[in-house]
């Protein structure tokens, strides 16, 4: 009798302990899974004119954009793609220095009714690029992007610096 009710015993201890190691195993892999950042307001269609001057983001990096096309980003945070090769290849770090081109593209994504401004930079010592999404509102556009792999929720968004220049130095 004895040995039976030590078996039932021994039976319900690794029962409570697979139990709790499968609920500490769920806590966890819910606790990894949130809900990533939200971009900034809703997409917003900007004009070249809006776009020209100084950005800062939020790590204090920053792009200035000219009217003449150009930019020069100092530490800018971003989503940056090397172009040099048959496909492109992502680049670490997730910020960057430099000079080069930049261009808008405004348009209306597939089941959607707003247009949105996209802003592409590219580096001109190199095949590098990265591209921005502008959101906000219209009163505070944003430029921002996923960086990295889409699984680590990281956000860059880059602000209308309050000293905004209207020239690339």
């Amino acid at each position: 009798m004895r040995i039976a009710r030590a078996g039932r015993m021994l039976g319900v201890s690794m029962a409570g302990g697979a139990m709790c190691m499968l609920l500490s195993g769920c806590y966890s892999l819910a606790t990894a899974i949130h809900d990533p950042p939200m971009p900034p307001g809703t997409p917003q269609a900007v004009t070249d004119e809006q776009l020209v001057g100084a950005w800062r983001d939020e790590e204090r990096g920053s792009v200035t954009f000219a009217a003449n096309g150009t930019f020069v980003a100092k530490d800018i945070c971003g989503d940056f793609w090397d172009w040099s090769g048959q496909l492109p290849d992502p680049v670490d770090p997730h910020s960057r220095s430099g000079s080069g081109s930049w261009k808008s593209f405004t348009w209306t994504p597939p089941d959607e009714s707003e247009p949105v401004t996209e802003v592409t930079i590219r580096f001109s010592d190199s095949k590098v690029s990265a591209q921005y999404t502008a959101g906000g509102t219209a009163g505070s556009v944003k430029l921002w992007v996923y960086m990295g792999d889409l699984d680590n929720y990281d956000l860059c968004v880059a602000s209308r610096s309050s000293a905004s220049s209207t020239t690339a130095d």
